[in-house]
């Protein structure tokens, strides 16, 4: 049986997970790397990643009604070693939930409350269902990411789906112009410092403008509903 910790420190339930999102063109991604590597460090700050996300729902529906919208979907999340991705064992796994975006706050981010907890042995899909969850869907994302200010991590990844579930070989790009997706992300520990991170994203809206435009992802995307049949 698997067994997992919390990410967060202990006697914290959630933080807050502020971010903004953009598309970044195939011609444009070597530029925006370089002005990466200016501001986070050099070319050594660059962590290359391989992830497989699924995410899971739960296996009783509830009822119609205003409990339904207590139900989350979980995210498994599994970093991949990039020199033997097939090996499980060198698998990092991690179970996420993903609160409900604040809706038209009036930020400069996207602003939603997020759980981690690591599953830091045995299986951990079977640890999913244990918990009364199964599958849904999943995909792909490979790429990089720098830490800028030890603060923001900005990812940049192109997003793959896989032809047959759960066999990484079988991805397959899912944008055929081979552009790339930003993602910056700070997280909160408290509410208080959600104001401040949300400016600071818009100070790296205004940076990062020559190469790629940062924005707000409307609410409605973000939200964790379970797309019940």
């Amino acid at each position: 049986m698997a067994t997992g910790k919390k990410h967060a420190g202990a006697g914290v339930p959630m933080h807050y997970e502020c971010s903004v999102h953009g598309l970044l063109t195939k011609s444009n991604e070597p530029l925006f790397r370089t002005r990466l590597e200016a501001l986070c460090g050099d070319t050594e700050s660059a962590h290359c990643e391989l992830h497989h996300e699924i995410s899971c729902v739960p296996c009783v529906e509830t009822p119609i009604g205003p409990l339904r919208r207590e139900d989350h979907m979980l995210r498994l999340r599994m970093e991949l070693d990039l020199a033997d991705p097939q090996n499980a064992d060198k698998c990092k796994n991690m179970v996420c939930m993903l609160g409900h975006p604040e809706p038209r706050s009036g930020r400069g981010a996207s602003v939603r409350p997020a759980i981690y907890a690591q599953v830091f042995s045995g299986n951990a899909p079977r640890f999913l269902s244990l918990l009364g969850y199964k599958f849904h869907s999943e995909y792909v994302r490979k790429g990089y990411w720098f830490l800028y200010r030890s603060i923001f991590k900005i990812i940049v990844s192109q997003i793959y789906r896989l032809d047959a579930q759960g066999d990484i070989q079988s991805a397959q790009a899912v944008d055929p112009s081979e552009s790339w997706v930003v993602h910056v992300v700070a997280d909160a520990l408290t509410q208080d410092q959600v104001p401040r991170l949300c400016e600071q994203l818009d100070e790296l809206k205004r940076l990062f403008a020559d190469y790629v435009e940062l924005v707000v992802v409307d609410h409605a995307f973000l939200e964790n509903k379970i797309p019940y049949s």
